[in-house]
């Protein structure tokens, strides 16, 4: 019986693979890439923050002696520096061989470690991690565990909670947590649900502006809350949609007209649904000590091995002007 050859039962064909590489993930950090950039000379970062006596009616009588003003002092804040690190190690065969999509497979781990730690650090700045310094092990010579800077949320003395939780009076929603100053204004909303509304976005703005100088301009939530938004602007009036070139009208809703000015919303696609953040990037940054940088590029063995690090911290100018709205149904 002659053989019926086909695809399928017959070996010696060429593979039909595309010489490129499709790199499917996320590396876009919002957070991080909104605020300014700065530099730290010492793993314990210091800055001073100030604020004006509040307001009074007052009137002097000619001639009469005068009294000291007791004006607010200069307060310092503090955070940790944090070290972020990706280590990378690729054969001396895998290296050397003809490969799909990239010549040096050296070179392309490099580029992916360093997107990775780019999420890394935007992940954390999202997070309730607060400052921490670690003490040293039993031998002396390292750390027993990683210090760790404060992340936004510990530098918002605004916390709305949009669902039944008891509003957070320290820890990482606490409010500029370990800087050793600071009163957390928190405020439980009464709601039906617990999904983001648009009464909690104006009392926020409400409580934030009137104590700093600067006024928010971003409100920073999840893809998912972001969709939630633009429903509940439906047949609202005071808010700018995106038309195109073409006069199309898009449905998403990405700049808020509110009583206290316009305000930007930007989705973050590494941000969870039950927070939302509302900021001004102007006045925070992030203050490196050590750059993104190599360390021990050699050969380990027939393969070669580098070590990515960069260290840096997190600095909140005027805390009183970050917000966090907490307890969001996910």
């Amino acid at each position: 019986m002659a053989t019926n050859f086909t695809s399928t039962s017959q070996g010696g064909q060429r593979e039909d693979l595309a010489n490129w590489i499709s790199n499917i993930s996320r590396d876009m950090t919002p957070f991080v890439s909104s605020i300014g950039k700065g530099k730290a000379s010492a793993t314990l970062h210091e800055w001073s923050t100030d604020t004006l006596e509040a307001p009074s009616l007052q009137a002097a009588a000619e001639g009469a002696s005068f009294a000291e003003s007791a004006s607010p002092i200069i307060t310092r804040l503090t955070n940790r520096t944090q070290i972020f690190t990706k280590g990378i190690r690729v054969s001396g065969t895998l290296e050397a061989v003809d490969k799909v999509g990239r010549k040096s497979e050296f070179k392309y781990q490099t580029e992916k470690r360093g997107k990775e730690m780019a999420r890394d650090l935007e992940l954390t700045m999202l997070s309730g991690q607060v400052s921490a310094v670690r003490g040293n092990s039993a031998s002396g010579n390292l750390q027993a565990a990683a210090r760790t800077m404060g992340a936004y949320q510990s530098y918002s003395t605004v916390n709305i909670v949009a669902g039944t939780a008891t509003p957070a009076t320290g820890g990482a929603n606490g409010g500029i947590t370990g800087t050793g100053t600071g009163a957390l204004i928190a405020v439980a909303q009464t709601h039906t649900n617990a999904l983001v509304s648009l009464a909690d976005i104006n009392e926020t703005l409400r409580l934030v502006n009137g104590v700093t100088t600067v006024a928010p301009n971003k409100i920073m939530m999840s893809t998912t809350n972001k969709v939630r938004f633009s429903d509940l602007m439906t047949g609202t009036t005071n808010v700018r949609r995106n038309i195109d070139e073409k006069g199309k009208l898009k449905q998403s809703v990405d700049l808020y007209e509110s009583d206290f000015g316009d305000v930007e919303l930007v989705h973050n696609h590494l941000m969870g649904n039950d927070s939302v953040f509302i900021y001004d990037p102007s006045t925070m940054s992030l203050n490196t000590l050590r750059p993104m940088h190599f360390r021990d590029i050699s050969e380990d063995g027939d393969s070669l091995r580098s070590f990515m690090v960069q260290e840096l911290t997190f600095e909140a100018k005027t805390p009183t002007g970050n917000a966090v709205i907490l307890d969001i149904t996910a």
